[in-house]
């Protein structure tokens, strides 16, 4: 896999872990992106999103402006989102506390002014603070859930097991999946709304550009200021696991930031929430594995 430059968000590793892990209401922005309360020190309840793909915690320029935050000196670095890359300053965060995890001294990520999740969303929490935990999304009864290492939450319907990888350096959960019955590698993240394939994994599907019940479609500018067109359309069969999911349209196009992730040259998924986003399941970071509820 190609080395990624200095972040694709950058990873910080996590304040040591509260005593104490719990859960708390998940819930969805006026944009449609997975948030949740996060208490700030000084500065009150704030509302975050919950993305399993940023691997360091991020701020919005109006979340950066509310609570008065100036760059860290030296600390500019450059991130990847779906459309492209830019550099960007990073801050110095307060004490944060979340599901009865508590982290201090963050260096966090600043958003350029363009992105956002919702104007009452003041920021995203990344693989380090969710990093140490099996973080339960349960968006069946809207719940975040941290629980500690071996900790399984408990369900009367069983969990189906698939195991994970963690990104080396970088910690993105990816996973393999099925594609019309090919196998794609995908990377999780639940700050997607859209699951997105590159053509290498349409093509192994049996779908090119040519193909019939191609839909053109344009997507915002997003985290780097960058558009992007793709195409749209359903395929019949997507399984992880022993989970499947009924037909959907998925959306097609070489994202460059497939390229900074290694995923350019084989067929590849950013697996988001059109999939994910009525079930409950587990990201077990310790250990390395995607629960989801039967």
């Amino acid at each position: 896999m190609k080395p990624l430059p200095t972040v694709l968000l950058s990873l910080a590793l996590l304040a040591p872990a509260a005593a104490y892990a719990g859960s708390q209401p998940l819930q969805r922005s006026s944009a449609g992106h997975l948030v949740t309360q996060v208490q700030i020190d000084g500065h009150g309840s704030q509302l975050f999103g919950v993305d399993t793909g940023a691997s360091a915690t991020a701020l919005y320029e109006h979340g950066r402006a509310r609570m008065g935050l100036v760059p860290e000196p030296g600390a500019e670095v450059e991130i990847y989102g779906a459309g492209g890359s830019q550099m960007i300053q990073r801050y110095r965060l307060p004490r944060l506390s979340v599901a009865g995890e508590e982290a201090d001294d963050l260096l966090v990520s600043g958003f350029p002014a363009s992105a956002k999740h919702g104007e009452e969303v003041m920021g995203v929490l990344g693989r380090d603070v969710l990093g140490g935990h099996l973080v339960e999304f349960d968006l069946v009864s809207d719940r975040l859930g941290l629980h500690r290492p071996g900790e399984l939450p408990a369900s009367t319907k069983g969990w189906d097991s698939v195991p994970v990888r963690l990104m080396p350096e970088f910690g993105f959960v990816m996973l393999d999946v099925t594609l019309d019955g090919v196998p794609v590698t995908a990377v999780l993240d639940t700050g997607a709304r859209r699951t997105f394939m590159n053509w290498h994994a349409a093509r192994a599907a049996g779908v090119t550009p040519q193909s019939d019940g191609l839909q053109a479609a344009t997507m915002d500018s997003g985290v780097t200021r960058h558009a992007f067109e793709y195409h749209t359309r359903p395929f019949e069969t997507i399984g992880i696991g022993a989970t499947g999911f009924p037909p959907t349209p998925l959306a097609i196009g070489d994202l460059p930031v497939f390229e900074p992730m290694g995923m350019d040259k084989a067929p590849g998924m950013i697996l988001g929430l059109d999939l994910m986003g009525d079930r409950r399941f587990v990201v077990d970071y310790p250990g390395q594995r995607l629960l989801i509820e039967r």
